[in-house]
C-alpha cells in the first residue's frame, strides 16, 4: 500500500525537522558535508521526492541550495563561483534533475495508484450494489412466486365467479349472488333490494338468512347514516365505529345502466378471514351482478314482445305464470313471500294501454302485471308482498279500477 499523508503542514513539518537534523549535525561537528559532491542532504532531498512527489521534492532541494549558499558565504568561499563553475554547477544541476525525475515518477506512480484505487473502490462498490440487487432480486423472485400463486387462484376464482353468474334471468342471477357470497367469502345475512327511481325508498328483493332482519322497505329518510353515506358515494361501503350496531357489514351498490339499481346488503361478513385479494375479487363480483343483470334484462327484453301483449308491459298469462313459479322458488328457498291477485274486468270494451296507464301509477317498480284474455282477468304479482295485507291491497286496486270505471 502506498504512503498517503493528507494533511500538508505535515510534510513540511518532516523535511523542516530532517534538514534541521542535517544542519545541525554539519554544523555542530563542523563536517562541512554540504560541498561534497554526495551527501546526506541531495539524499534527502531525493527521498522526499519519492516520497512526496516533485514539488516537495524542488523545495526540499531549494532548502538544500540555500543552506550551500549560506554555508560557503559562512568559510569565506566566493557564493558566485556556486553558481558559474562549471564543476559545481553540473553538480547542482544533476541532482536537481535526479530530483525532478524522482518526483515525476512518484508522482505519475501516486496517480496511478490513486486511479487505481479508486477504480478498487468503485468496483467494490459495484460489487455490494450487485450483491444487495442480488438480494433483492431473490427476495422479489420469492414475492413474485407467491403472488404468482395467488394471482392464479384469483383468476380460478374469477373465472367461476364469471362462469357461475352466467345466468339468462335477473332472478337467478340474485340467487346465485348470495350464494357465492355465503359459500366463497363465508357471508351470513345477506339480501339484496332494488332501488326505486327516486332513490327514497329500498324494496327487498331476495333475502337468505335464519332471523327477519330484513325489512321488506327501507325509506332512505329514515334509514341510518350509513345508508345515507353509501348513496353519497355509491360504492362499497363498510361499516364504521360510529355507525349503529345494528347496521350492515357492507353495503354494495350493483349498478346497471350508469345507476345503482340494487344494493346488497350483507350482515355478517368475516374481514379478518379474508385476504386483501379477497376484499378485491369481491369489489370484482359486485361490478359483474350489474353487468350480468343488464345482460340478462337485455335478453330478457328481446324475448318480452312475445310473452306480452303488444303495446303494453302486460305480460301473458302463460309468462305470468312463470314469473310466478320463480317467486314460488324464492319463498321455498329464501322466505320471500309475495301474493298473487286477479280482477275480473267489465265487459265495458277499454284498452289495455289505458288498464296499464292506470294501474302502473299505483304499483310499486318491481311489482308484475299480468293479463289472461280467455278470462278477460288483470292478474298481479307482488313480491315481497306478505300475506296479511292481501285484502287491504285487493280492495286498494280493486277501488281505483272501478273509479276509473274499468
Amino acid at each position: 500500500m502506498l504512503y498517503a499523508q493528507d494533511r500538508p503542514w505535515l510534510k513540511w513539518v518532516e523535511i523542516l525537522v530532517v534538514f534541521a537534523l542535517l544542519i545541525g549535525i554539519d554544523v555542530f561537528f563542523s563536517l562541512g558535508t554540504i560541498q561534497n559532491e554526495l551527501n546526506l542532504f541531495y539524499v534527502a532531498a531525493i527521498l522526499f521526492a519519492l516520497r512526496y512527489g516533485t514539488i516537495f521534492g524542488v523545495i526540499s532541494f531549494s532548502m538544500l541550495l540555500l543552506y550551500k549558499v549560506l554555508y560557503t558565504g559562512l568559510i569565506g568561499e566566493d557564493i558566485f563561483l556556486l553558481f558559474y563553475d562549471t564543476n559545481s554547477l553540473l553538480t547542482l544541476f544533476y541532482y536537481f534533475a535526479i530530483t525532478v525525475i524522482v518526483g515525476l515518477f512518484s508522482t505519475s506512480f501516486r496517480e496511478r495508484y490513486e486511479i487505481s484505487q479508486f477504480r478498487n473502490e468503485e468496483l467494490k462498490d459495484e460489487n455490494t450494489y450487485l450483491k444487495e440487487t442480488v438480494d433483492l432480486l431473490n427476495t422479489s423472485q420469492t414475492t413474485l412466486r407467491q403472488k404468482l400463486l395467488q394471482s392464479e387462484y384469483s383468476l380460478n376464482q374469477l373465472y367461476e365467479l364469471a362462469v357461475s353468474l352466467d345466468l339468462p334471468h335477473p332472478e337467478l342471477i340474485r340467487s346465485e349472488t348470495i350464494r357465492l357470497l355465503k359459500k366463497t367469502f363465508l357471508a351470513s345475512d345477506v339480501a339484496i333490494y332494488h332501488v326505486d327511481r327516486s332513490q327514497k325508498s329500498m324494496r327487498l328483493l331476495i333475502r337468505q338468512t335464519d332471523k327477519k332482519e330484513f325489512p321488506q322497505t327501507i325509506f332512505l329518510d329514515e334509514a341510518s347514516s350509513m345508508f345515507k353515506r353509501f348513496f353519497q358515494v355509491q360504492e362499497t361501503t363498510l361499516r364504521q365505529l360510529d355507525d349503529e350496531d345494528t347496521d350492515p357489514m357492507l353495503l354494495a351498490p350493483i349498478i346497471v345502466d350508469g345507476t345503482t339499481r340494487e344494493v346488497v346488503v350483507i350482515k355478517r361478513l368475516p374481514l379478518r378471514k379474508l385476504t386483501t385479494d379477497d376484499l378485491h375479487v369481491l369489489n370484482i363480483l359486485f361490478s359483474w351482478i350489474g353487468t350480468r343483470i343488464q345482460n340478462a334484462e337485455n335478453l330478457i327484453r328481446k324475448e318480452q314482445h312475445e310473452k306480452m301483449h303488444k303495446g303494453t308491459s302486460f305480460y301473458k298469462k302463460e309468462a305470468f305464470t312463470e314469473l310466478v313459479a320463480i317467486q314460488e322458488q324464492k319463498k321455498i328457498h329464501h322466505g320471500q313471500p309475495y301474493i298473487v291477485l286477479d280482477y275480473p274486468l267489465g265487459y265495458e270494451p277499454v284498452s289495455l294501454e289505458s288498464i296499464e296507464a292506470i294501474v302502473h301509477s299505483y304499483l310499486r317498480e318491481i311489482d308484475v302485471v299480468g293479463y289472461d284474455p280467455d278470462e278477460n282477468k288483470l292478474l298481479l304479482l307482488l313480491p315481497g308482498t306478505n300475506e296479511e295485507h292481501r285484502q287491504r291491497i285487493y280492495d286498494r286496486i280493486e277501488g281505483i279500477l272501478i273509479q276509473k270505471g274499468v
